[in-house]
């Protein structure tokens, strides 16, 4: 369901060892729902464990979100601004894209269409948090 990958913070490459220093990006394919919620809470809280405070959720794939999904991005979003980091997400599809509106999830989750614009607003975040 998911595919996960390291992007550097700043123009260091993978010479770095820190995982605040990364931004990790984790494609969501399928359904998010309540079959497949768990999965997803379980990575990021691994992730956010291990010192990972930014993320972007990229939803190129995404065919459908459900109640469930949407109540485990604001739980993973208040999660990760507590821990000083910040979650953002990427190519919403315009079916999940409407959901989000009716919701107004998109007051509180920023998305974003340009991988390197979600990349420089979390640079941005760290920065202020520095």
């Amino acid at each position: 369901m998911q595919y996960v990958e390291f992007v550097p913070l700043k123009d260091t490459g993978l010479q770095s060892e820190e995982p605040n220093d990364f931004i990790c990006k984790l494609t969501i394919r399928g359904n998010l729902g309540i079959d497949t919620v768990p999965e997803l809470s379980l990575l990021v809280k691994t992730l956010t464990t291990g010192g990972m405070r930014y993320f972007i959720l990229n939803f190129e794939n995404l065919n459908y979100i459900d109640s469930t999904g949407i109540g485990t991005l604001i739980r993973l979003k208040k999660s990760i601004l507590s821990l000083s980091g910040d979650i953002v997400l990427y190519n919403v599809p315009p079916k999940v894209n409407e959901v989000f509106e009716l919701v107004n999830l998109k007051e509180f989750i920023k998305l974003f269409y340009s991988e390197q614009k979600a990349c420089e607003h979390l640079g941005a975040v760290k920065a202020l948090k520095s």
